[in-house]
């Protein structure tokens, strides 16, 4: 099993990339008080990068919560259908939060 620590940090230090992401768009936006000036479409490359970096990120928390707890349920179950009532939960996390 990994350590939470660790993976945790990593978990933490995309939160500040993607904050830096976020801030420097807003400083873009912030600074380009003429609309004509702008190019639109850095603005949109901007923001999906920034969907990309949260999706990345809940995809590797997604991963990181079932191998370090669903699998611990799982194994600790005390029936079937107890380790299937774990699994779904799951599987619905990842059907709400991984589009």
């Amino acid at each position: 099993m990994r350590d939470c620590t660790v993976e945790n940090k990593k978990l933490i230090n995309r939160v500040s990339r993607i904050e830096g992401q976020v801030k420097a768009l807003k400083s873009k936006l912030e600074n380009e008080i003429e609309c004509g000036e702008k190019d639109p479409y850095e603005v949109i490359r901007q923001l999906s990068a920034i969907k990309g970096a949260l999706n990345g990120m809940i995809n590797s928390y997604i991963e990181h919560y079932a191998k370090e707890h669903i699998v611990s349920e799982v194994k600790n179950a005390k029936s079937q259908e107890d380790a299937l009532v774990v699994m779904d939960s799951l599987l619905e996390v990842i059907k709400t939060f991984g589009k």
